[in-house]
């Protein structure tokens, strides 16, 4: 009896073994499956990075090639009619160009003229296309810019097509090669062509700022460095801390903690000094703030305390003061409130300035205002920050009445203003600014002072909780 019960043990030790190797053969198994599946999804999505590349790259090659070939063809045109439906296909090629060229994994320092070329050459065939649009000629320094774009667009089409025919001869191109870059992928004889082709591009573009880059059509790109900022003193993170303390009020602060600063060298951004901000009645921070590290401006500011009541204790014109008081305040005079939007017991309202009965609506200022008590909690001043500037504003050519009749009779007029308002091309221009209604909808209609063309046409969307513009 003994021993029968021996082996039966045995034999159900066995067959626990077996089924544990069984088990951890499956487990392996699925390991196995779901590695082998992870590998399969990550050569796929490598793949699709690849055609996507390819497709970039083939479709920025088309692009430029056309707009060689408009440049040649406006050439050939003489009045304004001929000229306009081919500056206006310009526009549209260059800044599909632009796009495509910019997708490709590629050190963007080499090909940064290129970009820029192709961003000068949009915005120039935008303004062109409405000087045309309004029957003006070109005049001589117009032709000589058509021609130097000529000259580039075909440089930039030679040097992307011999890269294409590279990859047409069979030599397939590793973008994810190109995009890890190093001295070993680089050496590779695909990316060690491409890198000679846009090493190529780039010295061949090296006078384009002297040729292109200061005329008109070009502002929107100095204006990448905000001009309240600009030429302006760094101050210390010290100035920082008194400067957030004379705009949330000194008495208001129990400590100021300097938590991060912008880095100078990063594109495009504004270098700035951020802050977290205690309260006296309270424990935590509960203020964020932003101070430019050029001039001292304060870019935004938020206070982020949750209120106890969300009811509307003031009204929208209460509101409104409260934010003006502020501003005025702060050394932002003569704000004019125009658009707002009440979200959860908050309101927001935008300002510009209003000087010399003209409204700048390229300065614009954010503010955030509690319905419970008035208190501003939130600030934003990009706007102003980047466009606010002494401007010397056009002489008025055409009187209100004038710009009246390029306005349809159907149209109610309620109100009429001045502005100055940012164009598509980021120009800026003098205009009448007629309120009215059609079809019982509010409406926005922007007649250029100067020439009485119709610059823009805005509905403006009410609610019970908002005005906005679309």
């Amino acid at each position: 009896m003994e021993e029968k019960n021996n082996k039966l043990y045995q034999w159900k030790k066995g067959l626990s073994s077996t089924g544990m190797y069984s088990v951890t053969i499956i487990a392996l198994a699925i390991v196995l499956g779901f590695g082998l599946y992870q590998y399969k999804q990550r050569l796929n999505y490598r793949q699709y990075l690849q055609n996507r590349f390819q497709e970039s790259f083939y479709e920025a090659t088309t692009y430029v090639d056309n707009m060689e070939n408009l440049f040649t063809k406006v050439r050939l045109t003489k009045t304004p009619d001929q000229s306009a439906p081919l500056f206006a296909q310009l526009w549209r090629e260059a800044s599909s160009a632009q796009e495509n060229l910019s997708e490709l994994p590629y050190d963007h320092n080499t090909i940064s003229k290129a970009l820029k070329f192709l961003s000068q050459a949009s915005d120039f065939s935008f303004s062109m296309t409405n000087k045309a649009i309004e029957g003006f000629e070109l005049d001589r320094e117009d032709w000589d810019k058509v021609a130097q774009l000529q000259k580039y667009a075909k440089i930039l089409s030679d040097e992307l097509n011999k890269i294409k025919q590279e990859i047409n001869d069979g030599n397939r191109i590793d973008w994810e090669e190109i995009e890890r870059g190093g001295e070993e992928s680089l050496a590779k004889g695909n990316a060690k062509m491409i890198t000679g082709s846009f090493s190529e591009i780039s010295k061949q573009f090296e006078d384009i700022p002297t040729l292109i880059y200061d005329g008109p059509f070009s502002d929107h790109i100095e204006r990448m460095q905000p001009r309240m900022t600009r030429n302006k003193k760094k101050i210390s993170k010290e100035e920082g801390k008194k400067i957030v303390e004379e705009f949330i009020g000194k008495d208001k602060i129990k400590t100021i903690k300097q938590t991060g600063e912008t880095d100078t060298k990063v594109e495009h951004t504004i270098p700035v000094y951020s802050y977290q901000v205690v309260l006296k009645d309270q424990e935590d921070p509960t203020i964020s703030i932003d101070i430019t590290q050029q001039g001292g401006h304060v870019l935004w500011m938020l206070n982020y305390t949750e209120k106890e009541s969300s009811k509307d204790n003031i009204s929208l014109e209460e509101a409104r003061k409260k934010a003006e008081k502020f501003l005025e305040d702060r050394d932002y005079p003569n704000m004019k409130a125009s658009y707002y939007e009440k979200v959860d017991g908050t309101v927001v309202i935008n300002f510009a300035p209003y000087k010399d009965n003209v409204i700048m609506y390229p300065d614009l200022i954010k503010l955030k205002v509690s319905m419970d008590d008035g208190e501003i909690i939130g600030f934003e001043a990009l706007g102003y920050i980047m466009m606010h500037h002494d401007r010397k504003l056009p002489e008025i050519k055409i009187s209100q009445q004038e710009a009246r009749e390029k306005i349809t009779k159907d149209f109610r007029v309620t109100n009429v203003n001045m502005a100055v308002i940012p164009l598509e091309s980021k120009r800026e221009v003098l205009c009448y600014e007629f309120k009215g209604e059609f079809d019982s909808q509010p409406f926005l209609i922007y007649i250029n002072a100067e020439s009485g063309k119709q610059e823009k046409i805005l509905q403006i969307l009410q609610s019970k909780n908002a005005v906005l513009t679309k």
